[in-house]
Order: C-alpha cells, then sequence, then structure tokens
C-alpha cells in the first residue's frame, strides 16, 4: 500500500474560520478525480495556527477538515472514499506562528491519500436476500 501526503497543496483558511474559499473549489474536484482514477481512499486532516486555546484549536480544525469532506461529498465525492477525519489543532506547524504569514500557513487542511487493497483474479458474487 502507497500513501500519498498532499501537504505542499494544502488548503488554507482565514483567521478563526473553517469556510472553503472558492479559490480552493479546483484544487477539490481534482482531488476528487485523482482519488476516483487512482482507487484511493482519503483522510483529511485539519490544523490551525497557535492562536487561542488548544481545546478550540482541536475543534476548529475538526471544523475545517468536516468543511472540505462536505465539500468533496458535494462534489461528488463518494462517501465511502473518505475514510478519517482527523483534527490536529496546533500541535503540527509547518511554518513560525511567530508572523502573520506562518500562522496563515498553519491553518489549513491536508489530505492523506492510500491506495485501495484490491484482490487480482476474483470478483464479488452477488448475494442473494433470502428473507423474502
Amino acid at each position: 500500500r502507497m500513501t500519498i501526503v498532499l501537504d505542499e497543496r494544502s488548503l488554507n483558511f482565514d483567521f478563526d474560520k473553517s469556510i472553503v474559499k472558492p479559490q480552493y473549489f479546483d484544487l477539490l474536484k481534482n482531488i476528487k478525480e485523482f482519488v476516483e482514477q487512482n482507487n484511493y481512499e482519503i483522510t483529511i486532516v485539519g490544523h490551525t495556527d497557535s492562536i487561542g486555546s488548544n481545546q478550540y484549536n482541536f475543534g476548529l480544525s475538526r471544523r475545517r477538515a468536516e468543511a472540505v469532506k462536505a465539500k468533496l461529498l458535494e462534489f461528488g465525492l463518494a462517501e465511502d472514499r473518505i475514510v478519517g477525519i482527523e483534527a490536529m489543532g496546533e500541535e503540527q506547524p509547518i511554518a513560525t506562528n511567530a508572523t502573520k504569514e506562518g500562522r496563515a500557513q498553519n491553518r489549513r487542511v491536508e489530505f492523506k491519500l492510500v491506495q485501495r487493497e484490491t484482490v487480482q483474479g476474483t470478483t464479488a458474487a452477488p448475494v442473494a436476500n433470502e428473507n423474502k
């Protein structure tokens, strides 16, 4: 199984917001297409900057990941392709929280893609429903 983490193409948020900006819609549509065409499952990981309490930031990072999930579903991704939501809060910064620019980079959602297991040479047989 191969895992791909799309962090360099992360999706960023305004301060204290969990609204997916329209500028990221094409990115999400591209991720949806890639996941479907290459038989991947996706985990959505939310992050925040360091402003606010730990507890608040965990909730905010979850809301960000959930907002991205809702947008992917709206764009037609099958729900069973989204196998996880992770809330990291402020625990995994990719930039310094000492500057406005760094904090802006830390307010993000990342995507972990894992290829689905496929069994070669077998097909699932339909199961008859015996409860008639």
